[in-house]
């Protein structure tokens, strides 16, 4: 504060009679802004009376104009000039007397009533201690966690030894809310301290649960062993505080109850249906935590023993929590259906407890169920439910959970930009949650989307930026890295992987893991094709694989869908030398996803059994592979299925490239070949003297290449075109067909030239460089065509073909093309 200012501001107090002085500096106690009635409370008397002893204060220079219920200071380095006028003694003497009159006004935020007591000074810490505790209280019912965070810390501050468990405990939960997970789990580390120094079993049990997020155990982390440790102690002092507890604890639930009844009377704090109660909720808390520890069966038991204890408590949320641990411990594809029933339980159970979070994770649980049965109409419904109910709440660990689902519902229907934006949604919130699964789950959509679009560039960078794959618990991680060399084209490196891990899948624990990576193994087996390691690998995945046909394969909590199991069963099939169930099993695939809804999911046809490739030299017998332009139409051939296409100019790279394999070509020399292929390129591509065509040579910038007017309708026209060629190859119009492709490989080359690196607008320039651009669009938009027509052949050519500055056909075993 500036002397000169202190100087000034004492001399106006100077100036004014003792009754305005007195009342301006308890004004200055109550704030910048004041209740002119409870100014008066204070002074003792009434706002008529106040008002011209503060007219001399608004004259002087102090005080704004009065409002009709309040007064405020000009500044408020005035307020504090003139608190600086009063001594200390009497500064917390005023403190006093205002907490007295503001407590006597049940309308007073109990906050208010904290701030002046904690200033009153140490004299007053007990009371001062309640009132930010009951500040605290208010706050956290009004879901403002960071306001009740500060007003719990500031109550423990005050008076330490004042219920220091319980308190603990409150801020623990508070911290919770406003996403502080680390500071809550110290919390509730010092909580448990407490409990056991005041030998409260109850509290003990509270702090144990709380380091899973709390009561209901959203999140639990695995592999913690002080939260296990602490469950367990908690578990263990719940069931033998008492003679009659410790013999009641391992028999059936009705004898246990039994028991609890002849404890209602007990003196203390053993309130047996409420013991009973938490005993439950530690036992169904251990059974989640020990995922990773403890056997299926130990699981099951421990949550089976929950539902039983919690029946016996006759306690709503209690028993939420323990159905929600059974549904945990048979998380598998064999109890889909009945964890539906469970989980719709939770959410009744949820609503008569008056307990939202419950009511989420109930609603969660039964989301997972629906998808693996295919019913995508309520999983939408659930989802709804639960984003409804999630932004009530205003925390960010239950809000990233509805754009997850809406993202894997995008991708179903193939609608990848809005999958993007989702996935953008669901990070965001997940980091501010500090949520560890929001940040796998949201990785494991994007693997998903990354391999639906074929982008290995952005695998690649996903791979980057995520935790080794190999340092992970578990069987799954090693069949996901057999599936992404397979997507990234590695294929002896996928067989390795993959004939490593084989073996254990079918025995491995039916979790909620088993079923998607089931699935991945079976995509591998398809990318794998004519590999020896498919046929050997694909029998035993398919036998335990069948019994879950008309399922679908769900990656955690509904990240992503993998597809109908019939699906995969259907590339398992086909990669074993079983066409008829392979073809069988395919349209069950397409039937099923069409039921739900999963348009992205309705694959082709089922393939013929790919053949082992030919060595070279040897004669094409029945079945050679073809990339040949005749009679207007690309004839097709590879794996024993044929299928046709019209020309386009990313066809023709393609059988460029195909007659060169291992031999780089470069992007320009394609760009610039002109005129429809005759026959079997054998030379150069033909093009304008200089190897340049006009627009493809501007040394010089003269602006964006294409401007965003252009591009915005580029891309309209695109979608539209898409749609339209759809509807001509569905109707067999080649005619309708050539034309649209025509057209469509012009806009590609044109709206793909537009853009650089990053997503940045090109300007005019290298020849080179908009040819590499070009190429790689419309080989990438051929090979994709090629994919919807002839699976087995897009893949291998997703694989082989390698494009950029320069383009190249380099498979690990090319077989003789008839170009």
């Amino acid at each position: 504060m500036p002397a000169g200012v202190r100087a000034a501001v004492a001399a106006r107090l100077e100036a004014v009679g003792a009754e305005t002085r007195r009342a301006v500096r308890t004004a200055a106690a109550l704030g910048t802004r004041f209740a002119l009635d409870t100014l008066a409370r204070v002074l003792g008397t009434t706002p008529a009376d106040l008002r011209p002893r503060l007219a001399d204060a608004v004259d002087g220079g102090l005080l704004a104009e009065l409002g009709p219920d309040t007064g405020a200071f000009r500044h408020d380095l005035l307020r504090e000039a003139v608190q600086a006028t009063v001594p200390a003694a009497d500064r917390a003497d005023r403190h006093r007397r205002i907490a007295d009159a503001l407590a006597a006004d049940t309308r007073t935020d109990p906050a208010e009533t904290a701030r002046h007591l904690l200033l009153a000074g140490p004299e007053h810490r007990q009371p001062a201690a309640a009132a930010a505790r009951r500040a605290g209280d208010r706050a956290a019912a009004l879901l403002a966690f960071e306001d009740a965070a500060h007003w719990y810390g500031r109550s423990a501050e005050a008076d330490p030894d004042s219920d220091p468990a319980e308190l603990q405990l409150a801020l623990g939960e508070a911290l919770l809310g406003a996403g502080e997970t680390a500071a809550a789990r110290a919390a509730h580390l010092r909580a448990a301290d407490h409990a056991r120094t005041a030998g409260r079993p109850d509290l003990l049990a509270r702090a144990a649960l709380g380091l899973g997020t709390g009561p209901v155990g959203f999140e639990v982390a695995l592999l913690d062993r002080e939260q296990l440790a602490l469950l367990a102690e908690a578990r263990t002092a719940l069931t033998t505080a008492h003679p009659e507890e410790r013999r009641a604890a391992g028999r059936p639930a009705a004898e246990a109850a039994a028991k609890a009844d002849v404890a209602q009377d007990r003196a203390g704090w053993f309130e047996s249906r409420r013991s009973t109660a938490l005993l439950a909720e530690v036992t169904a808390r251990l059974s989640v935590a020990a995922a990773l520890v403890e056997s299926d069966e130990d699981r099951v038991a421990l949550a089976e023993e929950a539902v039983g204890w919690a029946r016996a408590a006759e306690d709503a949320a209690a028993l939420g929590s323990a159905l929600a641990a059974l549904c945990d411990a048979r998380s598998g594809p064999d109890h889909c259906r009945v964890r539906a029933e469970w989980a719709a339980e939770i959410v009744a159970l949820a609503g008569a407890a008056g307990d939202p979070v419950l009511e989420l994770l109930g609603r969660r649980l039964r989301l997972v169920s629906l998808l693996e049965t295919g019913e995508s109409a309520a999983a939408d419904a659930e989802t709804a439910a639960f984003d409804a109910l999630a932004r009530s709440l205003r925390r960010p660990l239950y809000g990233w959970y509805a754009p997850l689902w809406r993202g894997a519902r995008a991708l179903l229907e193939g609608r990848h930009d809005d999958c993007r934006r989702e996935l953008a949604e669901t990070e965001a919130v997940g980091r501010r949650a500090g949520s560890a699964n929001a940040a796998m789950l949201a990785a494991t959509q994007r693997w998903c989307l990354l391999a639906a679009e074929r982008d290995t560039a952005g695998l690649a960078r996903l791979i980057e930026g995520s935790p080794p794959l190999d340092h992970e618990p578990g069987v799954w991680p090693r069949v996901a890295l057999a599936l992404l060399a397979a997507q990234f084209g590695r294929t002896e490196e996928a067989a390795r992987r993959l004939a490593a891990v084989a073996p254990a899948l079918p025995g491995a624990p039916r979790d909620s893991e088993w079923l998607p990576m089931l699935a991945q193994a079976a995509e591998t087996v398809g990318l794998l094709g004519a590999h020896p390691v498919a046929r050997q690998t694909a029998g035993p995945l398919y036998a335990a694989l069948a019994p879950y046909a008309g399922l679908f394969a769900v990656e955690g909590i509904g990240a992503a869908v993998r597809g109908p199991v019939d699906h995969h069963l259907a590339l398992l099939a086909a990669a074993a030398g079983d066409p008829p169930a392979a073809e069988r099993h395919a349209a069950a695939a397409r039937a099923l996803a069409v039921a739900a809804g999963m348009s992205a999911l309705a694959p082709a046809p089922a393939p013929r059994p790919p053949r082992p490739p030919r060595p070279p030299g040897a004669p094409d017998g029945d079945d050679p592979a073809v990339f040949r332009f005749d009679g207007g139409r690309w004839l097709l051939r590879y794996a024993g299925r044929e299928a046709g296409l019209p020309d386009s100019k990313g066809l023709r790279d393609l059988a460029v490239l195909l007659a060169r394999p291992g031999r780089p070509v470069p992007a320009l020399d394609l760009a610039t070949a002109v005129g429809p292929p005759v026959g079997p390129p054998v030379g150069p591509p033909v093009g304008p003297p200089g190897g340049s065509v006009q627009g493809l040579h501007r040394p010089a910038d003269t602006g964006e290449l294409v401007d965003a007017t252009a591009r915005a309708a580029y891309r309209r026209r695109l979608r539209e075109l898409a749609a339209e060629a759809e509807e001509a190859d569905a109707a067999g119009d080649a005619e309708r067909s050539a034309r649209l492709a025509v057209e469509q490989d012009a806009l590609l080359g044109q709206l793909s030239a537009a853009y650089g690196l990053g997503g940045r607008v090109r300007r005019t320039g290298s020849a080179a460089e908009r040819a590499r651009t070009a190429v790689t669009a419309r080989i990438r938009a051929a090979v994709a065509r090629i994919g919807s027509v002839h699976p087995e052949l897009g893949r291998h050519l997703a694989a082989a073909v390698r494009t950029g500055t320069f383009c190249e056909y380099r498979p690990e075993q090319a077989p003789p093309w008839r170009l």
